[in-house]
């Protein structure tokens, strides 16, 4: 099941994969997503992540393309998620999903040439943002047929491609109807905060009466093992995609979420950027930040993939600040250790 978005790098979609991109999440999403008929004929203990097929050089860089394999009746199928955090939804979504199922299917012909079926695979639009969907979501209605008798249009839709999808737009739903859905905590917080929160980013005090609102969720999020850390990388979106100055919003998670929330509270970004001019600093020189920072991004990123090779090491020690700034901004963002040196 492919889970995807469409635009590179965005705090949106940074969150969305991070959290949407574990099948324990996104098993909870899709069944609530799916056609019940659907739904229930997939075996969800079964969802399991795949690599991404890159179908084609626009989407090589999509940074919240996830795949997933589950089995639908015992045969393998695929899902494919399109994220859509926007003001106003593409009309040319239909052309993107279609020309992604498609590359799917070759990628597969392609590395098992001896396959007699095609996986069946399900398209998932999930739209948040202000405004409803108003997009189209058929590829007929992107043909130009204009001049043409209504016999001739049936002729040649009859030879065209059919396709269509149907958007599941957050903007649509109510808070209540979000927590109906039987999601998980963490999946819930994140659709909370994509939904309620970012389109007020704004206004302040519309998004911190989102976060109040939505403070349980939180702090039963932050009961959970991974708490501390799902926190942190919540707090570090709102402080993206709001106006709400650090202070203010830790005042905000103190106390309507608890003391905890806020035991190790800053952007991640400013935290790496700290410890970076810290020891930069004690250096007293330019090749001091060089190394600091080299240190702090070595640091992030054993963290997050593990150890790296001595080449890999070898590159960011050897990089200019310049580079070395431009990849503090990225390394908490991408999906490997080497899209950190991706354009």
């Amino acid at each position: 099941m492919p889970l995807a978005g469409m635009a590179t790098g965005t705090p949106h979609d940074s969150l969305f994969r991070d959290t949407f991109g574990k099948p324990e999440h996104a098993g909870p999403l899709l069944r609530a997503l799916l056609p019940p008929a659907l739904a229930g004929a997939i075996d969800w203990q079964s969802l399991q992540t795949a690599p991404t097929a890159q179908v084609d050089e626009q989407q090589r860089n999509q940074q919240s393309d996830q795949l997933f394999r589950v089995q639908l009746h015992g045969r393998s199928a695929m899902i494919y998620v399109l994220f859509e955090h926007k003001t106003r939804p593409s009309r040319w979504v239909a052309l993107q999903v279609l020309s992604y199922v498609v590359g799917v299917w070759r990628d597969l012909r392609r590395t098992r040439p001896r396959v007699k079926k095609l996986p069946p695979i399900i398209p998932v639009v999930v739209a948040f943002g202000s405004r409803r969907w108003r997009a189209t979501t058929d590829l007929h209605s992107l043909l130009d047929l204009q001049g043409l008798a209504t016999a001739e249009k049936s002729a040649l839709a009859a030879l065209m491609p059919q396709f269509d999808f149907t958007p599941h737009d957050f903007a649509g739903k109510t808070p209540a109807q979000v927590r109906a859905m039987g999601l998980s905590l963490l999946g819930l917080w994140t659709v909370a905060a994509q939904q309620f929160v970012a389109p007020v980013g704004k206004d302040n005090a519309a998004a911190i009466r989102a976060i109040i609102e939505w403070a349980d969720v939180a702090r039963r999020v932050l009961s959970a093992p991974t708490g501390q850390e799902a926190i942190e990388a919540l707090s570090s979106y709102f402080l993206k995609v709001t106006k709400i100055g650090q202070r203010r919003l830790h005042v905000v998670f103190d106390t309507h979420i608890g003391p905890e929330s806020v035991k190790h509270f800053e952007s991640t970004y400013d935290r790496i950027t700290r410890e970076s001019k810290a020891e930069g600093k004690a250096e007293g020189k330019a090749e001091g930040l060089a190394e600091g920072l080299a240190n702090a991004i070595l640091r992030m990123v054993a963290r997050r993939f593990g150890v790296q090779p001595p080449e890999f090491e070898a590159r960011i020690r050897n990089a200019s600040i310049e580079e070395l700034d431009r990849w503090t901004d990225r390394v908490l963002d991408v999906e490997s250790a080497n899209d950190l040196f991706t354009t």
